[in-house]
């Protein structure tokens, strides 16, 4: 018996060990995280010797066996479940939730260093710079993020988020760099709802959010352009919402244990369908897509479907090149934006005779001889104000 109690601890090791071992073998590796947004680590079976001296080969391996353990969403979702259990503060050190509302709040940004502002400002004078050798008018647009302006419900004892003085201060240093911008909460801030205007577990502004924007927008853009240029007014006619389930970015970080009431709600015209072509990539690229392959891309969906926001409305494309037939003013507007600008591209595409819209996550070029070259009558880099980097994150 003694020696059976010897043994048994190192057998049942070994058998664990081998045992995760071979079913780790068994299992297919993932591409891609789903709930995490990312690519996840793949097995490098033939490692330089580089690698393997410099101790790269072994942080891969690592971070694969980490990345590919088997059922690695149920563990990571009944990890959530316990910090919620023990009263954790910050889920996954990044978010508060309040399980009453179903909301969840970003953990508070610190504030930006001196430099960190002073390189994106230079960045935004080199782009208005080199656009104004070809007289191209620039403007550089802030866009209210969830994550700065949707502070409540949380805890009391929780940090200041620093998200608006980093605005005010990049803008302060844009302004003095000689680079025309605005700050879109500004023009927004007389009827601003951060209830209405964000989801309650996506760092997304809503579809009334986005058109409150995107009226704010236009305004401002047809004062640089000398157009008298109306944005399409809000109708509840125009309005409705989708009964498919939300995987809101946050709530997906958190492996969808947050319940909440989110819905994907849209209001555009119906001309929308038909007015457009579209254009992946360039004109001269030649390839078309419909608008419903672009743009609520959900409608097609089984309302049993969880779909996410590129799903509700636009993935991002590296350029996306809109013509359209019944237009405001001929010119041609280009749009360097992230993720927020999404969901009203084509609200603005309406008002012009070209828009061409880009996102600099994807697209190789160099950006300044590339927009010379495309002779835009105006160039507007529409970011939210979380991105505090020409290349956004």
């Amino acid at each position: 018996m003694r020696k059976i109690q010897m043994y048994l601890l190192p057998i049942t090791f070994f058998c664990i060990i081998f045992g995760g071992l071979v079913i780790h073998a068994m299992t297919v590796d993932r591409k891609q995280s789903e709930m995490e947004n990312r690519p996840l680590e793949t097995a490098n079976l033939s490692p330089s010797s580089q690698e393997i001296f410099s101790g790269a080969w072994s942080k891969q391996v690592e971070s694969y066996i980490s990345d590919q353990f088997p059922a690695r969403d149920t563990w990571m979702r009944n990890y959530v479940h316990f910090q919620r259990a023990i009263g954790k503060t910050y889920l996954n050190d990044k978010y508060a939730v309040d399980d009453t509302s179903g909301w969840i709040i970003s953990k508070p940004a610190p504030a930006k260093s001196d430099e960190e502002l002073a390189a994106f400002a230079n960045d935004l004078r080199k782009l208005s710079e080199g656009l104004a050798e070809k007289e191209i008018p620039f403007t550089f647009y802030s866009l209210p993020a969830k994550a700065t302006y949707s502070r409540e419900p949380s805890p009391s004892y929780m940090p200041e988020d620093a998200g608006i003085a980093n605005n005010k201060r990049l803008h302060k240093l844009a302004t003095a760099a000689g680079v025309d911008n605005i700050r879109l909460y500004d023009e927004m801030k007389t009827d601003f709802s951060a209830e209405q205007y964000f989801f309650k577990t996506d760092h997304h502004w809503t579809m009334r959010g986005a058109y409150t924007g995107y009226e704010a927008l236009i305004k401002t853009m047809s004062e640089r352009l000398g157009e008298a240029i109306q944005p399409i007014p809000y109708k509840e006619d125009n309005a409705y919402c989708l009964s498919n389930k939300f995987a809101g970015s946050w709530n997906k970080i958190l492996y969808m244990t947050v319940d909440n009431h989110d819905q994907i709600c849209y209001n555009e015209l119906p001309s929308f369908a038909t007015q457009f072509t579209i254009y992946d990539g360039t004109i001269e690229g030649g390839v078309t897509a419909p608008y419903e392959a672009v743009y609520g891309r959900a409608k097609k969906m089984s309302p049993d479907t969880i779909v996410n926001y590129a799903d509700a409305y636009s993935r991002d494309f590296a350029e996306l090149t809109i013509v359209n037939e019944a237009y405001d003013s001929d010119k041609h507007i280009v749009v360097i934006k992230d993720s927020y600008f999404n969901a009203i591209q084509f609200h603005v595409a309406s008002h012009f005779k070209k828009l061409t819209i880009l996102d600099l996550r994807y697209l190789e070029k160099d950006i300044i001889p590339y927009l010379q070259n495309l002779h835009p009558d105006y160039v507007v880099l529409a970011y939210n104000d979380r991105n505090l980097k020409l290349m956004p994150e």
